[in-house]
């Protein structure tokens, strides 16, 4: 066992402790001590190699690294509070990019219905007209209409991806 390894293990367990008083979190006080040996282990040629010199050097290092993160994790912290955002916000986001993609996927296969099934259907889903306020306007039958929402809406599920069939029953509630 090399000499860098002997110190490793000789001050690694007592390091993490000590750095984990400062963050509470065991994983984040390992990587704060890992760096500390790295950076001891790079500067060692022009260090005094006596024993309360590298144990001052280590638990020093190791404390102004604590106190370097704890500092970034106060910035980090203070700016989310003035941008107000949190996961809620990161949810509600990601539901916008997914509901602006249902809908443009939807309005994508609407454009390419024939005309008349796509104007009756855009009247009836997407304006949200009754059948017969449809059949007056256009002065057509009852009949023409259902029959047109229904193959609208056969073209629309047979070229949706399955994964968008659950919202856009939703949305065309």
């Amino acid at each position: 066992m090399g000499s860098e390894e002997k110190l490793f293990r000789r001050y690694y367990k007592n390091l993490c402790h000590f750095a984990w008083k400062f963050v509470g979190e065991s994983s984040v006080a390992e990587d704060l001590v890992q760096e500390a040996f790295i950076t001891f282990f790079k500067e060692q040629q022009r260090m005094d190699e006596s024993e309360t010199f590298v144990r001052n050097y280590l638990y020093t290092a190791v404390r102004f690294s604590c106190l370097k993160h704890l500092r970034h994790e106060k910035v980090k912290e203070k700016y989310w509070t003035r941008v107000k955002f949190n996961e809620e916000d990161a949810h509600s986001v990601e539901l916008s990019v997914i509901h602006t993609e249902v809908i443009n996927e939807v309005y994508r296969i609407i454009a390419e219905m024939p005309t008349a099934c796509q104007q009756i259907f855009k009247m009836g889903y997407l304006e949200g007209l009754s059948n017969l306020e449809i059949t007056e306007k256009l002065q057509i039958s009852v009949n023409t209409v259902k029959t047109q929402k229904q193959r609208g809406m056969k073209i629309l599920l047979d070229k949706l991806h399955p994964e968008f069939l659950p919202l856009v029953i939703f949305l065309l509630k």
